[in-house]
């Protein structure tokens, strides 16, 4: 039995890469112009397709331009610390599956965010040590820039390699840039999800169950 979670919008209602984006934005202010018309871009683009991913690794390259390993780090603590002690961030219900799937070892994380970040959160959470595919940086004097962007058949392949054959009981998301998932799955669960999206989904045949939204 597998259980696969997608992390923002689901485990978090707020998203957890662009709340560190924005802490960190916050000490550079000159950066807002860009990174607004990047952002606008990326929320007008299709949600399964590959401009936005693009437009999102852009933005996060930008703002955390020149930052260290180290201080990424620190950071991604921080945010991740901030947004679970938020007493509304993510539904009791979902956090309720995310728990039993934890004790009982068929729960993974799948998400786009980047890994530390997304483990940090976990372990906020009281999951610390679920299986987690995520997105992964590589640092440089430039600062970090995504060395894998696990997000829409990524997310496939990762899971792939984690658990050959595997085929997800449930998946739970908010998001048709996991399309690609739901495929590989007998229950789709739509948390909090956007019209659009469900739109997507019921345009490509995938059946689902809508939680909120």
């Amino acid at each position: 039995m597998t259980t696969v979670f997608d992390l923002d919008g689901v485990l978090s209602r707020a998203d957890t890469m662009a709340t560190l984006v924005f802490a960190r934005l916050r000490s550079r202010p000159w950066l807002v112009l860009p990174v607004a018309a990047l952002a606008v871009t990326a929320a007008l683009a299709p949600a399964a397709g590959s401009l936005r991913p693009r437009c999102n690794r852009a933005i996060v390259h930008v703002v955390l331009s020149g930052v260290s390993e180290s201080a990424y780090a620190r950071l991604a603590v921080r945010t991740a610390q901030g947004l679970a002690a938020r007493p509304d961030n993510v539904r009791p219900e979902v956090l309720t599956a995310l728990r039993r799937a934890w004790a009982d070892g068929s729960g993974v994380v799948t998400t786009a965010t980047e890994h530390a970040l997304a483990a940090a959160y976990l372990d906020a959470l009281g999951v610390g040590g679920m299986p987690l595919l995520a997105s992964r940086f590589r640092f440089s004097a430039r600062g970090p820039r995504f060395a894998d962007h696990n997000v829409g058949e990524r997310k496939v392949e990762t899971l792939e390699a984690m658990r050959p054959g595997a085929i997800a009981d449930t998946l739970y998301t908010d998001s048709a840039s996991d399309l690609p998932l739901a495929r590989r799955s007998r229950r789709t669960v739509l948390v909090d999800a956007r019209p659009r999206s469900t739109r997507e989904f019921s345009r490509h045949g995938i059946s689902f169950e809508a939680l909120g939204g």
